[in-house]
């Protein structure tokens, strides 16, 4: 009988060691960026010449000193995520979706002799960490599984449950970066705007995989291995918290040419993870061996890098056209250990990956190009626009990278108010392996974003 057994489960050890973190981990914390503002993303992504809303608060702080009346602005957005995976020439595709509130802010103009004075305050959702994936197929390859068994005789062997199993992994990712934002912009000349942002970051994310695999081709039936199948499920809670400064500035050359740059410094986020896992093995006759590990927690830190944004804008009476670049280094990405808490291995193990960072990423480019047209003699705007995100790989084709494609319209409703619907729709490849399914997922993941934003002046 199987209750006469002693079965040790070596996926404690697999458990643990497919939640230590990462170069991927660490680069992943600011990839998914894109920021908020309707108008702006409508556009491209382009905020750094042209934000002249609260939504500079994010953008270019220096764009809040353009602002002639105080505002309010919320937003909402709706995405749906659609991934189309390919696993051991299986194919798999799945949608879900997620809505999130995206931002309240107020921004204030004060009465100056001079210039201008606008300082801002509010919400802002800026990254989101929304993701889903699931796969099934027979595979052939070897994950290393392999359980320690006692037979009748009290005589203990090793026996793998590794290869030749028909294997389905389901993972599911919630949550997000959050900022509160404080601002400031200020007019020192009529052709020179300057800003200040600071921002205190946090965020949550909540993550689950499920992993199955069966012997469905019954390869495994010699006593006492005559496996059915083996079922993981880890949940991963991971907390963000941060501050962060950033500076910018707007040149107006014209009436109609503005340059505009931004400097935002390496942050600093610390992150808490609160992890916890459980797992069953099924045999033939149907008995079940189930653990369920114990919780464990941990705290590290990530350093992310400089990030440096360029824009030019050409505002006329009835065109807006922009283009913008971002640059950032990925290779300065950093983890670090928090000062209170002793060396140990596995910190030792954590900062290990630096050396991989350095060697498996790279300096990135964004670029966004967009433009806006006032319909003449109404309150319509129309827009639209075109932004590449490469992939910080060193080694990730062009298809890799994330692709975007915008278009919005914007209504003005009287003197004081404005709605604006932008639609945006992402895509990219992507390849995804880990510990319990070798030869990885081919994966084709499509993002398609909705924005509704509102603006009232007073």
């Amino acid at each position: 009988m199987k209750a006469q057994f002693i079965l040790l489960i070596i996926l404690t050890l697999m458990a643990t060691s497919s939640f230590s973190q990462n170069a991927n981990e660490a680069i992943r914390i600011r990839q998914n960026e894109m920021g908020f503002g309707a108008r702006n993303l409508a556009m491209g992504g382009n905020g750094v010449a042209l934000a002249e809303d609260y939504s500079a608060i994010y953008w270019n702080p220096a764009g809040l000193a353009s602002l002639k009346h105080s505002e309010f602005m919320g937003e909402l957005s709706h995405l749906r995520f659609s991934n189309e995976a390919v696993f051991a020439n299986s194919y798999s595709d799945m949608n879900e979706s997620f809505t999130h509130f995206r931002t309240a802010g107020l921004a204030f103009s004060l009465p100056t002799t001079r210039g201008s004075l606008v300082l801002g305050f509010g919400y802002n959702f800026v990254a989101d960490y929304d993701d889903y994936l699931y796969f099934t197929g027979f595979n052939e390859l070897s994950n290393g599984l392999e359980f320690e068994l006692e037979d009748d005789n009290g005589i203990y062997n090793w026996y793998t449950f590794d290869r030749d199993v028909h294997q389905t992994e389901e993972v599911f990712s919630r949550g997000g970066l959050h900022q509160w934002s404080l601002a400031g912009g200020i007019a020192l000349s009529p052709s020179f705007d300057f800003g200040a942002t600071m921002n205190f970051w946090n965020g949550k994310e909540e993550y689950n995989l499920m992993f199955r695999q069966e012997d469905t081709e019954n390869i495994y039936t010699i006593y006492p291995a005559d496996f059915h199948s083996y079922t993981l499920h880890h949940n991963l809670i991971t907390d963000f918290d941060a501050f962060s400064l950033k500076l910018g500035s707007i040149m107006k050359i014209n009436r109609a040419l503005r340059l505009g740059f931004a400097m935002e410094f390496p942050t600093t986020f610390k992150i808490r993870e609160y992890y916890d896992s459980n797992d069953e093995l099924t045999f033939d006759d149907g008995y079940v061996d189930a653990v369920t590990f114990e919780p464990s927690e941990w705290e590290y830190k990530i350093k992310t890098p400089y990030r440096f944004d360029a824009g030019i804008g050409i505002k006329s009476s009835n065109l807006n056209l922009a283009a913008s670049l971002t640059y950032q280094d990925w290779t300065q990405t950093r983890y670090e250990k928090p000062e209170t808490i002793p060396m140990n291995s596995e910190y030792s193990e954590l900062l290990s990956e630096n050396r991989i960072i350095q060697k498996e990423f790279r300096e990135t480019l964004n670029y966004h190009l967009g433009g806006e047209i006032i319909i003449p003699n109404s309150n319509l705007f129309l827009r639209g626009g075109y932004a590449v995100y490469p992939s910080p790989l060193k080694e990730a084709t062009s298809d890799m990278d994330k692709k975007v494609y915008s278009a919005g319209i914007g209504f003005k409703i009287g003197e004081s108010t404005r709605l604006d619907f932008t639609y945006l729709t992402t895509a990219w490849d992507r390849e995804s392996e880990d510990i319990y399914t070798p030869g990885g997922t081919l994966e084709q993941v499509t993002k398609n974003q909705l924005f509704l934003g509102l603006r009232f002046q007073f």
